[in-house]
């Protein structure tokens, strides 16, 4: 499978990629109705354009918590075919990335939920194997009965458990080790800027800052008294461990696979301390599982400085950030906050409307409701150059919807308010000016109540 672009989706810290080749459109969670009797990966049905299709939860998917379905960056994406009737919902959704063919690794397993792994900025990005990942949604067994006259029997059935865990399998001195997926929380190239702490233990590199978080990195390969390789696949695994984080430095990822308990040998006496809780085979090899024991043996080993460690909470991070949409009008960038962004669609034939205000291109049908078009490029001065792959987004405007044509979307990302610049112009349209890409790309973003906007009111 060749990847050529991805859309970033999040969960937490950890970011995921979907090849774009499979997506179709990205929405607001709609009301979703539940499914009796489904597989835990289905949190039931919703309407989309017309069309009823089957929500998956992507969280339940890849073994991490389910996705909450209700919180505003909570978005569902549709799927092309062959998954057209199916569509994902996820916890947040980034942006799309082209993929660097220099900058992916794609992982030695050809049948995996991950394919591969993004090199973008300064994180990792495990790319999901959607055509393998869709075929795992389990089927679940009913117990049927057996009525009687006098009593109703259930009939027992062998009932399919989900006894597999993910395992993050990586090298080290040549030898192969796993981590449950669970402890991690995300993966990072180790060419990150590390101070060193004076008089710490010998594992101990130093602290790195994280997005405003600061976290001690200790070499693993230390603690298993290898000889530490420096290198390009060199990677930082972040691990979590009650309440505390730490950085743990590993040669290379292998990749990411599925273990059931009956594959774990834990019944013989791997030495080593609590260096190893077990071994696995795997085809040709063996691979030495790490437990939470070693982690917590770290932890403690270098308690004093890693319980100085400072964090940002969600909330402080969510408050120091906007989410926008950001599109191109002509040779320009503008955005709308999320929040006025009901949905973005492909362009579908406009019905002009006689003796319409000047600023209204039309009106289109979206799923039996009528929704006014606007006119941003008549608005804005702008040539207008109607094309069939342009985009129509829709917005929330005072209780009912408006649309507005534009030349392509670009991103959808959260801005730090440090990279906002208050706009001052007569106009009066715009709220603020982003800085994006260290002051290279300047985006205008639109001032809510953007119906008003288009008449030439004061919004």
């Amino acid at each position: 499978m060749l990847i050529e672009e991805i859309l970033i989706i999040r969960h937490g810290e950890i970011a995921f990629g979907i090849s774009t080749s499979f997506i179709g459109q990205i929405l607001r969670v709609p009301d979703i109705t539940p499914l009796a009797l489904s597989p835990c990966e289905v949190r039931g049905l919703c309407a989309l354009g017309g069309n009823i299709a089957t929500v998956i939860d992507i969280n339940l998917l890849l073994g991490l918590p389910a996705c909450d379905g209700t919180a505003p960056k909570n978005r569902v994406i549709t799927l092309n075919a062959p998954w057209s009737a199916l569509c994902l919902l996820v916890d947040e959704v980034s942006i799309s990335i082209t993929v660097d063919p220099e900058k992916i690794e794609y992982l030695e397993m050809h049948k995996d939920v991950i394919a591969a792994i993004v090199h973008h900025e300064n994180e990792l990005i495990q790319v999901i194997d959607l055509d393998y990942t869709m075929k795992r949604v389990q089927k679940i067994s009913v117990n049927p009965r057996n009525i009687s006259d006098k009593s109703i029997s259930l009939v027992q059935q062998g009932v399919k458990t989900k006894e597999k865990e993910r395992y993050l399998v990586f090298k080290m001195g040549g030898a192969q080790y796993a981590l449950l997926i669970d402890n991690l929380r995300e993966i990072l190239n180790a060419d990150i800027a590390i101070t060193a702490i004076a008089g710490s233990n010998r594992e101990i590199q130093g602290m790195m800052s994280l997005r405003n978080e600061l976290i001690v990195v200790a070499d693993l390969r230390v603690y298993y008294h290898y000889e530490p390789c420096f290198g390009d696949k060199n990677r930082i695994i972040i691990v979590e461990h009650q309440g505390k984080t730490l950085g743990l430095v590993i040669d290379e990822i292998v990749n990411i696979h599925e273990f059931s308990q009956s594959d774990i040998d834990t019944s013989r006496d791997h030495g080593n301390n609590n260096q190893i809780s077990g071994v696995i085979q795997s085809h040709d090899h063996l691979i030495s599982l790490i437990g939470e024991e070693l982690i917590a043996s770290i932890m403690s080993h270098n308690e004093e400085i890693i319980v100085n460690s400072v964090a940002v909470s969600a909330e402080e991070k969510q408050e120091k950030s906007t989410e926008v949409v950001i599109f191109q009008l002509g040779s320009c960038e503008y955005a709308f906050e999320i929040e006025e962004v009901a949905e973005i669609i492909d362009m579908i034939p406009v019905t002009p409307v006689a003796d319409a205000h000047k600023m209204i291109d039309g009106i289109i049908n979206i799923r039996g409701q009528i929704v006014t078009i606007g006119s941003l490029h008549k608005r804005l001065g702008i040539e207008s150059l109607h094309r069939d792959n342009q985009k129509i987004i829709i917005c929330h405007a005072q209780g009912s919807r408006i649309g507005f044509f534009v030349n392509s979307v670009s991103d959808v990302m959260a801005i730090p308010y440090d990279q906002m610049r208050k706009d001052d112009g007569e106009e009066g349209m715009f709220s603020h000016v982003l800085h994006l890409d260290e002051g290279r790309r300047l985006v205008m973003l639109f001032k809510p109540n953007v119906s008003q906007m288009i008449r030439g009111e004061k919004g």
